[in-house]
């Protein structure tokens, strides 16, 4: 049975403009008796650190903020976010989380069914084309 320190796994750092940190805590990929679903933890950067606008084509994220304030947009609609808000984005539907406190946002993001984890590496390379373009 996969038991796991969250606060042990090692996080992918995603730069500014989309400044947040990303750790697969259980996925398939990781451990061979997950199945079915992927659990993430995003720690968005204190005073504006965000994601962009996305969505997966598959599966639906259900996300559960930990600690830290910020605020959710989906489908045209802004959402306060505070310790113990669940929210659910659809397979396909766009949203955006953003840290507006002075402290780490910590959100778990479940994704059913699962990912691929290589999801990390393209938030990654997003922020990274995205600051090139503000850069230019």
């Amino acid at each position: 049975m996969p038991i796991v320190d969250m606060n042990e796994i090692p996080s992918a750092k995603v730069d500014r403009p989309f400044e947040r940190e990303l750790k697969v805590i259980m996925s398939p990929d990781t451990n061979p008796e997950v199945k079915g679903f992927s659990l993430l933890e995003s720690i968005l950067a204190p005073e504006g650190g965000c994601t962009d606008f996305h969505s997966h084509p598959i599966s639906g994220e259900l996300m559960i903020i930990m600690s830290g304030k910020g605020k959710a947009y989906m489908e045209g609609r802004e959402y306060e976010l505070k310790p113990g808000t669940a929210l659910y984005a659809p397979p396909g539907v766009e949203h955006k989380t953003m840290n507006t406190g002075s402290e780490p946002v910590r959100i778990a993001c479940i994704f059913v069914p699962s990912i691929d984890t290589s999801y990390i590496m393209e938030s990654v390379r997003a922020a990274q084309a995205a600051r090139e373009a503000s850069d230019a």
